[in-house]
């Protein structure tokens, strides 16, 4: 701790209106003091510093802001004092005794409402949030995303006077008003979190303490809901939980209103769900960012800047960033790109309707909502064209691709080239790449280096003469695991098959089907129930039959496959309790180890008395 106070006094010297009582007041904000105050709960001594230097930071922006409005209070007093004195007003008349008693009355209201020092500290606040269950690490990581929360009113007991800007209550919510609706109510009682989940919450989603995020928060869950999205999966996604809570209800609602408009058209129980996966956040992230809390480096940059310079409009060269800070133009700029984004959302939704013809475009934003995000120009159309005129497909086929594989346009046209060259090299027929992108465009997406070539040299290797030929008949095996899939079917085959290379030529999509609950199942069907050998059955025989068409086609049963379903599902539940007795097996051994591990009874009474043998001799020899 002692090396919390190396560093000179920076809050302490510098007030507000320049009385030492302020001054003393704000010298508890001290970046060391803060520090110290944060260690004794339990902070290591780095992130406490951090913290401290954060704080500090935020106090004296404040205070510069301030002094700001002290000196324009001051010179508008100026100039009034000095139109009296002259005996006329701004136009060259003399100043009637209205005017003088109405200048008089704003100087007293202005008086009035000097800032009065507060009667409560940083002190009150730490107390406050222990009472609460909060820790110190708590404490540290909220402090450093929302230091506002350290010059807050405490409880409403502690507003004897009203100091204007030296807190954030200016609705009139204490701090202990908006913890016990944001922690107590939302997080713990509304959406059920244990309070450790709840902690992590709150270190995690900056202003949620605040009177502005604690509402702002409650009406995010209560739209969720509306939408048909349960306070339980909300509370399920712990990770995404903090950001969705950080973020606009406004901004939320007018996301819902633009999807279930005319240009979009989405049923509103369908936006709920899409709102609260994954795929989404980059949506939300654009059009309902998460609002910034404060850039400590701005921050330090304003609050130097003004401190050396004693008017605002000394020049520098962060005048933009300090005035985008003070006077807040940077929500101005934020929403002007938001309205931006909304444009070009109406632009792509237009595009992929009209010229692409997408009829159901709900069901393509749902698979992939970044879709929206696609400039029309620079990425839906040039891939449309390249798809039509390089890879054959007919225009009438492209609202059926889109909805398979809506990422295919936010892709480059490189990535398809490079994957189309390489079908070519492998001889595949370019007649044949329409109709191979066609059922499974995804397949434009693969890595010619890490999915591609590892599969074909495994084909090589196994004996697969033509590659060309077996993958056009199987495009997807292009994009399937060597060692999940590809391997076991292939060692399996080799077992069950006598001339297992000409069947798989002949019957590529053997690589298509379950390996355990298809393969498996029916080649042992044949095997154990029916008797019959199976070395030089056709593949295509065993597999391309439904269950019901193979029991009376193939094994030649008569009760229309139900001696072969009781199989299958006999098969299935041995499988999965041989899987239960395996796990409650491992967790008798471990159990067992444990045992061994801890010590006897008998043990713990040799080392007992070890103990007491051993403290009686040292009193003997102390005496």
């Amino acid at each position: 701790q002692n090396s919390a106070y190396k560093n000179t006094n920076d809050v302490s010297s510098t007030s507000i209106d320049g009385s030492p009582s302020d001054a003393s007041w704000l010298g508890q904000f001290n970046s060391n003091r803060v520090a110290v105050k944060l260690m004794s709960l339990g902070v290591d001594e780095g992130t406490a510093l951090e913290t401290g230097e954060i704080v500090q930071q935020h106090v004296l922006a404040r205070t510069a802001r301030r002094r700001v409005r002290q000196f324009l209070k001051e010179r508008d007093a100026m100039w009034r004092s000095t139109t009296s004195s002259s005996g006329g007003g701004s136009s060259g008349e003399p100043i009637t005794e209205q005017q003088k008693q109405t200048l008089k009355e704003d100087e007293e209201e202005e008086e009035e409402n000097l800032p009065s020092i507060p009667s409560y500290g940083l002190d009150d606040v730490v107390d406050l949030l222990l009472e609460f269950g909060l820790t110190g690490n708590d404490m540290a990581a909220i402090f450093s995303h929302t230091p506002s929360l350290t010059l807050m009113l405490p409880r409403r007991i502690q507003q004897q006077q009203k100091g204007g800007d030296d807190t954030e209550s200016s609705g009139g919510e204490t701090l202990e008003e908006t913890t016990q609706r944001a922690f107590t109510g939302l997080l713990c009682k509304t959406l059920k979190l244990r309070r450790y989940d709840a902690r992590k919450v709150l270190r995690n989603c900056p202003g949620l303490l605040t009177m502005r995020g604690s509402r702002s928060s409650l009406q995010v869950v209560k739209l969720m809901t509306k939408l048909g999205v349960s306070t339980g999966s909300i509370a399920r996604d712990k990770p995404a939980l903090p950001k969705l809570l950080s973020r606009s209800p406004a901004g939320i609602f007018r996301l819902v209103s633009f999807l279930a408009s005319d240009a979009v058209r989405m049923p509103t129980s369908k936006i709920g769900p899409l709102l609260r996966r994954k795929e989404c956040a980059e949506l939300l992230d654009a059009v309902v960012p998460v609002p910034r809390m404060g850039d400590n480096k701005v921050v330090s940059a304003a609050t130097t800047t003004i401190r050396q310079n004693e008017t605002p409009t000394a020049a520098n060269t962060d005048a933009d960033e300090i005035a985008s800070f003070i006077w807040g133009k940077s929500s101005e700029l934020r929403r002007e790109q938001i309205n931006s984004v909304y444009r070009d959302m109406s632009k792509t939704a237009w595009t992929l309707r009209h010229k692409i013809g997408t009829e159901d475009l709900g069901k393509v934003i749902a698979a992939y909502p970044s879709v929206l995000l696609l400039d029309a120009s620079e990425n839906i159309l040039p891939t449309a064209s390249y798809m039509m005129n390089e890879l054959g497909l007919w225009e009438d086929d492209l609202p059926s691709v889109l909805q398979l594989y809506p990422a295919l346009f936010g892709m480059g046209r490189s990535q398809m080239e490079q994957v189309t060259s390489y079908l070519l090299s492998l001889e595949v027929e370019r007649e044949a790449l329409a109709s191979i992108f066609r059922a499974f465009p995804s397949l434009l997406a693969l890595d010619v280096e890490k999915d591609m070539k590892p599969v074909v040299s495994f084909l090589r290797e196994i004996g697969v003469a033509n590659i060309g030929r077996f993958v056009t008949r199987l495009p997807p095996i292009l994009g399937y695991s060597i060692d999940d899939e590809l391997i076991p079917k292939w060692e399996y085959l080799k077992e069950v098959c006598l001339y297992n290379i000409f069947e798989l030529s002949r019957f590529p999509a053997y690589f298509s089907y379950p390996l355990d609950r298809v393969i498996k199942t029916r080649y042992e069907y044949l095997r154990i129930v029916k008797r019959i050998p199976t070395q030089l059955l056709p593949l295509d025989g065993i597999l391309r039959y439904g269950d019901k068409d193979f029991a009376t086609l193939v094994a030649g049963d008569t009760d229309a496959g139900e001696t072969y379903a009781k199989f299958a599902k006999q098969k299935r539940t041995t499988k999965a309790g041989g899987t239960t007795a395996k796990l409650q097996q491992q967790r008798k051994n471990n159990r067992r180890k444990q045992r061994k591990s801890l010590p006897t009874a008998a043990t713990v009474k040799k080392r007992r008395s070890n103990k007491t043998n051993k403290n009686r001799t040292n009193d003997d020899s102390n005496r």
